[in-house]
């Protein structure tokens, strides 16, 4: 964000008054700190409803079919906005905030398909010859309410990616336009950051497509699958983001390796024990060692997907504070 004034207002006001200049450091902290306050918020409201129902559910996107529902939908599309809206300090780093955004948005929009009771439960009730199951009550589920329930998430969900995707295709066509703008696309800024541009314009752009495509021709699959593709991705955009920090705070790069390179050797560095004290590479490491650990724990059914979900936020919230903190 520290070179936003340079790029988009390259001797204007921002230079002119130096006021300019503390509003936009400003505005970029508290976006950041609202980040952390979102996740707190999810998270204080994921404990209120624990408490009151005595219960932990499996996972955190399962408190989307409690009364803290708006919680989490208003938190993770918030996150997912805030994660769009801040520019990294390295591509890498901005490619991974935007796609982890779109990956908050849609796993905020389209619930977890619940667990392998409520899915039989749904087919049991599909099958059935009568809506009631009178006779079988003691033993069949209530299919009323079970379809209802299986509709009314159908019905949001083809709602939801209706609005994310007009959303989007309005958001490809205002980035077209602020390229322009700023002289992206001109002559002045270069065939390097052109070809760039357009590379990351067309993968938004194929992303976009298919997210339409399998809209108009696989709900149910989204229904049934989308939420953790979602998941697993915000999951890997946010480890991305810290393992780009942690090797950008360990070895300012030369500018000769190209950025797939520095990339790749940040994983073995990570991986690599060596005598550094970087917060950020031991933030990327505990990342790795809690991604790992849990799912050896959730193979041997001794946590769940929950703990899981509470460890990697957690220690997000860390991250971003620290580099907040940096960053001010």
């Amino acid at each position: 964000m520290s070179d936003l004034g340079v790029r988009g207002d390259p001797g204007g006001a921002t230079a002119r008054d130096p006021r300019g200049s503390d509003t936009l450091a400003k505005s970029y902290r508290y976006l950041r700190t609202a980040m952390a306050g979102l996740l707190l918020c999810l998270a204080a409201a994921v404990v209120y409803q624990s408490v009151r129902q005595d219960d932990l559910l499996s996972s955190v996107s399962a408190y989307y079919y409690t009364p803290a529902q708006g919680i989490f939908v208003g938190a993770l599309i918030g996150l997912g906005a805030c994660m769009i809206a801040l520019q990294g300090t390295t591509l890498v780093e901005d490619i991974f905030l935007n796609l982890g955004g779109v990956c908050a948005a849609i796993v905020a929009v389209v619930p977890t398909a619940r667990d392998a009771d409520y899915q039989a439960a749904v087919r049991a009730c599909q099958q059935a010859d009568t809506p009631l199951l009178t006779d079988r009550a003691a033993t069949e589920p209530d299919c009323p309410t079970v379809q209802a329930l299986a509709d009314a998430t159908r019905a949001n969900v083809e709602n939801n990616l209706s609005a994310l995707l007009i959303v989007g295709v309005l958001a490809l066509l205002a980035t077209l336009a602020f390229a322009w703008k700023d002289g992206t696309l001109g002559g002045h800024a270069g065939r390097t950051v052109a070809r760039k541009f357009w590379a990351g314009f067309a993968a938004a752009t194929a992303l976009w497509l298919a997210g339409l495509v399998a809209r108009l021709t696989a709900l149910q699959w989204l229904i049934d699958n989308v939420h953790f593709v979602a998941a697993a991705g915000l999951f890997v955009c946010i480890l991305v983001v810290v393992m780009v920090n942690a090797r950008r705070a360990e070895d300012k790069p030369s500018g000769t390796a190209s950025r797939a390179r520095q990339s790749v050797e940040a994983v073995g560095e990570l991986a690599a024990v060596t005598r550094r004290h970087d917060r950020y590479i031991w933030i990327a490491r505990i990342m790795l060692l809690v991604a790992a650990g849990s799912a050896l724990l959730m193979v041997a059914d001794v946590i769940t997907l929950f703990w899981l979900e509470i460890a990697v936020t957690g220690l997000f919230i860390v991250f971003w504070i620290v580099q907040t903190v940096d960053l001010d």
